[in-house]
């Protein structure tokens, strides 16, 4: 897999956060592949059976920042490892 670095910030109301989540659930429980768009672009990462998940959480007055990692080698992928990204205009 190329080294490929993908970054995206976005403001959205709890629902749209909450229908991100369920779709990033769903892929992982169903397996296989992780489909993402991302700066415009969709993006296809193979996923593994065994993933390493890292939580922080960090409140202050004014602000609250849930951060939510997930880790896995693509080795360990069902599918290929090989990263697929393409235009949504295609």
């Amino acid at each position: 897999m190329s080294d490929v670095q993908r970054n995206e910030k976005e403001h959205v109301s709890r629902r749209q956060a909450a229908e991100r989540l369920v779709d990033l659930a769903y892929a992982l429980t169903t397996g296989g592949r992780l489909e993402l768009t991302v700066e415009g672009e969709r993006v296809t990462v193979p996923l593994a059976d065994e993933l390493r998940l890292e939580r922080n959480l960090r409140s202050k007055a004014d602000h609250v920042e849930l951060r939510l990692e997930l880790s896995w080698s693509p080795m360990d992928a069902a599918a290929p490892p090989a990263l697929v990204a393409e235009s949504e205009s295609a």
